[in-house]
């Protein structure tokens, strides 16, 4: 069977994957924090809580992609990682403590992350050419779960999130089952997989999801302050993936007018104005509309930059490794955001908070300017 063929077989089950996966997330981002609330979890444990959820991005994407890399991309993993996200998340209702709650809500991730690193290697290296238009289903997976559970969440209350988020589980198990088996080569150790040079840029990623803190553990509280109804949020969530998906199926068109250094300067400079709106303009809907249009940049190009120059870094044999180093300081700095945000919240206030969090943007922003993110290998 031709490569070409094995290509345009594994869309379909590829974008099913990212489906389900960042459906899951649009359940998780926007309405886990309230779910949380209403199981007793205040402001300092909910923090530590969603903090705790992010920490297993530290360690599960480096331990699923170096896998992938040693095994060759077989998905035995990720479709063993997708049961086992499953068989631990349906012991939430079990959890009635914050210790139980903290470990039942790691084990899941660390299993539910850890099938990303190898799925996303794979399909930048055989569908690369069509990598936007197949990861922007996962953006679409996003928009159905926010928009779609925000009026259920108001009419049988937040608990409903727990068995959505085990049939999005169960839905993300399925769409393992097609994936492919495509064999990419395997690391030899003659050279070195890695480029020096990655660590700047790492830096600035770590900082980026540090800022995002606030955001993904608070937002939906903060707007919920405010007087917004949870339709309101979820449409206010909606919309910045909505303009995220616009951004995925034009990607290319960015990559051909600009250097890549400079679309993730842009991005960092946006991330630091969508911080102060949000912060300083609560009750103006206008401009929080605006402030969510900013994430079709500030997640949407960032993370198609990130990617490509990621794989850009690695050798033939390395692919899923470094992309799992990138999605490990990723949640690195999304445990550290989020665990800021609860101290933060009590400390400085609400808005002050997200003060911080544009602040925290400013210094990835001077590092991606300061620094020549330049790797030498294409893109494979």
């Amino acid at each position: 069977m031709s490569l070409s063929h094995h290509r345009a077989r594994g869309d379909w089950p590829r974008s099913a994957f990212y489906a389900f996966y960042f459906s899951a997330l649009g359940v998780l981002l926007p309405y886990w924090p309230l779910y949380l609330r209403t199981r007793g979890f205040g402001p300092r444990a909910l923090g530590d809580l969603m903090a705790l959820l992010a920490l297993s991005r530290v360690v599960a994407p480096y331990v699923g992609g170096a896998l992938s890399d040693r095994l060759g991309h077989r998905m035995t993993g990720v479709r063993g990682g997708a049961l086992l996200a499953l068989a631990c998340f349906l012991t939430i209702p079990y959890a009635h403590d914050f210790m139980s709650m903290a470990a039942v809500m790691m084990a899941f991730s660390f299993f539910w992350y850890a099938t990303l690193p190898p799925v996303e290697a794979s399909t930048l290296a055989f569908h690369g050419d069509r990598y936007g238009r197949i990861r922007l289903w996962g953006s679409i997976g996003f928009i159905v779960a926010v928009l779609g559970l925000g009026p259920v969440l108001d009419r049988f209350g937040a608990a409903t999130v727990v068995p959505v988020i085990a049939m999005l589980l169960f839905g993300l198990w399925l769409s393992t089952l097609g994936l492919s088996p495509l064999a990419l080569p395997v690391g030899s150790g003659l050279r070195r997989p890695i480029q020096r040079g990655l660590a700047p840029f790492l830096v600035a990623c770590f900082l980026m999801q540090v800022s995002y803190g606030p955001y993904y553990t608070f937002y939906s509280l903060y707007l919920a302050h405010y007087g917004y109804n949870k339709a309101a949020i979820g449409a206010l969530w909606a919309l910045g993936v909505i303009c995220e998906v616009l951004v995925f199926w034009q990607a290319g068109r960015f990559f051909a007018h600009f250097r890549e250094s400079r679309l993730l300067a842009f991005t960092f400079a946006l991330a630091v104005v969508r911080w102060i709106l949000i912060a300083l303009f609560p009750r103006s809907w206008p401009l929080l509309v605006l402030a969510q249009t900013f994430h079709a940049f500030t997640f949407g190009l960032y993370h198609a930059v990130a990617v490509r120059l990621v794989s850009r870094f690695a050798g033939p044999g390395a692919k899923a490794r470094a992309q799992a180093i990138y999605g490990t300081a990723a949640g690195a700095g999304a445990a550290v955001g989020a665990a800021m945000s609860g101290y933060l919240w009590v400390a400085l206030g609400r808005e002050g908070m997200f003060l911080v969090a544009a602040a925290v943007a400013a210094v990835g922003f001077a590092i991606i300017a300061s620094h020549q993110i330049a790797p030498s290998e294409p893109v494979s």
